[in-house]
């Protein structure tokens, strides 16, 4: 008797298809990577060990504001301020290195520092570093402002979101913010109608031009050299005479949550997690079952729209961006010759660019690029195969069979025993002829769990 050789691609039982196996080996691949990605944040944000409660020696309390000024920003500050307080600490040092921020946030920072009974040093700082728009007001707040060597200040002209800065309420906004820092600036003695240019004119100053206009009170090329140098310095605010003697500096770190949100709110991060959110989901709805990419796309974008709603964001830059991930979707069942597709790529493109509605918030031109192509990528190749798969008819079940080579293993008159991919099943001969054990036979019909063959040629 003649065996016969498994069809190598579909050996066993019943072989999976693999266009669909390959495709959930890819959602699969892409859920672990993400999941990667947040240990490794987590693992990341785990290292860093807060400081431990300082002894009976004096101390400064160092604060490291970097970035934009926002609400995680501002309760970073003000937690870190609290504990100076409760510990008896000499002195705040603020290191300042940002573009600006929300104005809500910077407030609440001010609002903490000159209602806090400890003097508060801020220190734009280090050499490259700037002071401008929220952070030239929180200097002008602070009891002792200071600036080290290649660094600057100024463009405080506050950003009116939605606002025309030439109306009316535009206007309103610009002598509060005027009228406020110069406020700050008299508290403490310094050059207040320079602190006024600085909002109206949006002028800037380099650390020397600031020490010459009495704009900063002293210049330090570092922590060490600052503290010796503010002994027995007296605050005109609230007229405290520093005492920094044996003081020793202590670091303050954010806590966990701060740091992960943190993340989060950074634009470039939440406008990624926008996109791979929509793009994952839509993945799952193209080829539904796994689960992981549908999971993964829903927490990446519900942190997005977290970020969307802390942060300032244009709604004409958000219609963009979700206009023209609908237009690439079309593209997927409209014949428009590339239109669609071209015109979702420039509304992706521009929508990003616009998305939040400062200019110290901007998702950068290389991460928007680069966002565009991957999204035009995924729906033009990925998503266009998986749907043109799932039009496919059905290569699994019984109907495979059809034209499937076998061998009989008893004869066919007209019903018996046939050997087909490895397994035995009820064959059936053609009406009126019958089949001899040990023919080679084809699959011609599947009828139920009978399988109608005929001799081979």
């Amino acid at each position: 008797m003649r065996t016969v050789p498994r069809n190598p691609r579909r050996g066993g039982r019943r072989a999976a298809p693999v266009k669909s196996i390959r495709r959930r080996r890819l959602a699969l691949s892409l859920s672990v990577l993400t999941i990667g990605i947040l240990l490794l944040v987590l693992g990341k944000a785990f290292s860093q060990e807060t400081p431990g409660q300082p002894g009976a020696e004096p101390t400064i309390r160092l604060i490291n504001v970097e970035g934009v000024i926002d609400p995680l920003m501002a309760g970073y500050v003000n937690r870190h301020i609290e504990t100076a307080e409760r510990e008896g600490s000499r002195a705040v040092m603020i290191t300042l290195d940002t573009p600006g921020g929300l104005d809500e946030s910077m407030r609440d920072i001010i609002r903490k520092m000159t209602d806090s009974p400890l003097p508060v040093i801020v220190y734009v700082a280090p050499s490259g570093a700037r002071a401008a728009s929220a952070g030239t007001f929180i200097l002008m707040a602070s009891d002792v402002a200071t600036m080290a060597s290649g660094t600057n200040l100024g463009a405080a002209h506050p950003v009116a979101f939605g606002v025309d800065p030439d109306s009316v309420e535009g206007m309103k906004i610009i002598n509060d913010a005027a009228a406020f820092i110069r406020s700050l600036a008299e508290a403490s003695g310094r050059n207040a109608n320079w602190a006024e240019l600085a909002v109206r004119q949006s002028v800037s100053l380099s650390a020397d031009e600031a020490l010459h206009q009495q704009v900063i009170d002293m210049r330090a090329e570092s922590n060490a050299a600052l503290i010796e140098q503010i002994h027995g310095f007296t605050t005109r605010a609230k007229d405290i005479t520093i005492d920094t003697r044996g003081a020793t500096t202590v670091d303050s770190v954010m806590s966990l949550q701060e740091r992960l949100l943190r993340l989060v709110l950074n634009p470039n991060v939440a406008y990624f997690l926008f996109l791979y959110g929509l793009l994952a989901i839509a993945y799952e709805l193209t080829d539904p079952g796994i689960g992981l990419a549908g999971a993964s796309g829903v927490i990446a974008l519900l942190l997005s729209l977290y970020a969307m709603y802390v942060l300032p964001i244009s709604l004409v830059g958000l219609a963009l961006v979700i206009l023209g991930m609908a237009m690439l979707a079309a593209d997927l069942f409209v014949s428009s010759f590339g239109a669609l597709s071209g015109g979702g790529i420039v509304a992706l493109i521009v929508g990003s660019f616009i998305l939040f509605d400062a200019p110290f918030l901007r998702v950068s031109l290389p991460l928007n690029l680069a966002l565009a192509g991957l999204s035009a990528a995924f729906f033009l190749i990925a998503a266009r195969k998986i749907i043109s798969a799932r039009r496919q008819p059905a290569i699994s079940g019984h109907q495979k069979m059809i034209g499937e080579v076998g061998h009989t293993r008893s004869r066919l008159d007209p019903l018996g025993q046939v050997f087909v991919r490895g397994e035995l099943w009820s064959g059936e001969a053609p009406e009126g002829e019958i089949i001899e054990k040990g023919e080679e036979v084809v699959v011609t019909e599947v009828s139920g769990l009978i399988l109608k063959v005929k001799k081979t040629e």
